[in-house]
C-alpha cells in the first residue's frame, strides 16, 4: 500500500509540475510561436494549476515543497493573467439597444459532415437574424439549405473554394459585395481560405461592412499566422464601421489572435463563448461532447455597438452558432 500511495503522489505532483510548465511555456508564446500552442489549452491549464497548488501543498514536505509551490504558483499566475481578464470582460454590462436601428446577425460553422439542414433552419428561425454568415457551407448543405432560406433572405452570396473557403452570406438587407478575388466560385481551386466582404447601407443609417472568413487550425504554426497576416491586409483597406465574424480556429488566449485583434484596432465581442466541439470522432463514431473552446468570434471596429451576444441552439454541427444584436450609431 505505501508503494501505491507513493506512486499516486508522484503522478499527481508530476501532473502539477507539467501543467505549470505548459503555462510558463505559453507565457513565452509571443517570443516562440510554437509555445503559443499551449495557450489554446488555457481553459484546462487554469484549473489544473490551481489544483496543482493544492496537490503540492499536501503531498510534499520541506524544501522540495517550497520550491515546487513557487514553480506551480508561477504557472498558475501565468494562466490567471490570461484567463481572469476574459472572465471579467464577460461580466461587463452591454449598452442598451436603441428604439430603432438594431440588427441581428448570426455566424455559424455548419460542419462539412452535417446534413441536418432542417435543424439548421429551425435554429435560424428561432433567432430570426437579419444577416447570416456561414462557414463550411459546402455544396451538399447549399442544395438543401438555400431553398429554405431564399424566401426570407433574398440577398445572398456564396464562395466555393478550398477546404476553408466554402462560405455563405444571406441577408434581408441589400448589400454590395466587394469582389476582391477572395471569394472563389470554383471548388477545385487550391486556395485553402477565402472571405466574403459585403457593404451594407440600411435606410437612413450609417453604412457598415461585414467580413466573414474561416481560418485553418493553428498547426502548423506558420500557416495560420500567414492567414491572419493576409486578413489584416484586407481589414486595413476597409473604411468605416466593420463587423468581422467567423470561425478563426483560434482561442482568444493565444498571442496570435490577440495580436491580430490589437493590430487592427478591433474589439473582440465574444467573451467566454464556448462553441466547439459539440461532437468528436472517437471509438469509430461521432459522439456528443461538451464544448470547451471558443473558436468562433465576432469583432467590431469603427463605432459598431453590440448590445447583446450569445449562443444559438445546436444544429447537428460540431460548432454552436453565435448570435448578436448591434447598431451603427
Amino acid at each position: 500500500m505505501p508503494m501505491l500511495l507513493q506512486t499516486i503522489r508522484f503522478c499527481l505532483v508530476s501532473g502539477a509540475i507539467l501543467a505549470a510548465s505548459l503555462t510558463i511555456a505559453g507565457l513565452l508564446g509571443s517570443l516562440v510561436p510554437l509555445f503559443d500552442l499551449f495557450n489554446h489549452a488555457q481553459i484546462l491549464l487554469f484549473p489544473a494549476t490551481l489544483l496543482g497548488l493544492v496537490i503540492v501543498a499536501l503531498a510534499l514536505r520541506g524544501t522540495l515543497r517550497s520550491v515546487a509551490l513557487i514553480y506551480v504558483f508561477v504557472g498558475f499566475a501565468a494562466s490567471a493573467n490570461v484567463m481572469l481578464p476574459e472572465f471579467a470582460a464577460a461580466l461587463q454590462t452591454r449598452p442598451a439597444a436603441p428604439a430603432r436601428g438594431t440588427i441581428t446577425m448570426m455566424t455559424h460553422n455548419l460542419f462539412g459532415m452535417n446534413y441536418q439542414m432542417a435543424q439548421v433552419t429551425a435554429a435560424i428561425q428561432a433567432e430570426d437574424p437579419d444577416i447570416i454568415v456561414l462557414q463550411e457551407y459546402f455544396g451538399e448543405q447549399a442544395t438543401d439549405l438555400h431553398p429554405r432560406l431564399l424566401a426570407e433572405y433574398p440577398f445572398f452570396t456564396r464562395c466555393r473554394g478550398g477546404k476553408r473557403a466554402n462560405l455563405g452570406l444571406y441577408s434581408r438587407l441589400p448589400f454590395e459585395q466587394v469582389q476582391d478575388g477572395a471569394c472563389p466560385s470554383n471548388a477545385y481551386v487550391t486556395d485553402r481560405t477565402g472571405h466574403i466582404l459585403a457593404r451594407f447601407q440600411a435606410d437612413g443609417d450609417k453604412p457598415f461592412s461585414v467580413l466573414t472568413t474561416h481560418m485553418d487550425w493553428p498547426i502548423p504554426v506558420d500557416r495560420q499566422r500567414e492567414q491572419l497576416a493576409a486578413l489584416s491586409a484586407v481589414v486595413d483597406e476597409i473604411e468605416g464601421p466593420l463587423i468581422l465574424a467567423g470561425d478563426f480556429n483560434s482561442t482568444p488566449w493565444s498571442y496570435a489572435l490577440r495580436a491580430f485583434v490589437a493590430g487592427n484596432g478591433l474589439v473582440r465581442e465574444t467573451m467566454n463563448l464556448l462553441t466547439f466541439p459539440m461532437s468528436w470522432h472517437y471509438l469509430g463514431a461521432w459522439r456528443d461532447t461538451v464544448p470547451f473552446l471558443p473558436l468562433d468570434h465576432v469583432m467590431t471596429r469603427g463605432g459598431v455597438v453590440v448590445h447583446q451576444i450569445g449562443l444559438g441552439r445546436p444544429t447537428a454541427s460540431d460548432h454552436l452558432p453565435v448570435v448578436f444584436r448591434f447598431s451603427v450609431p
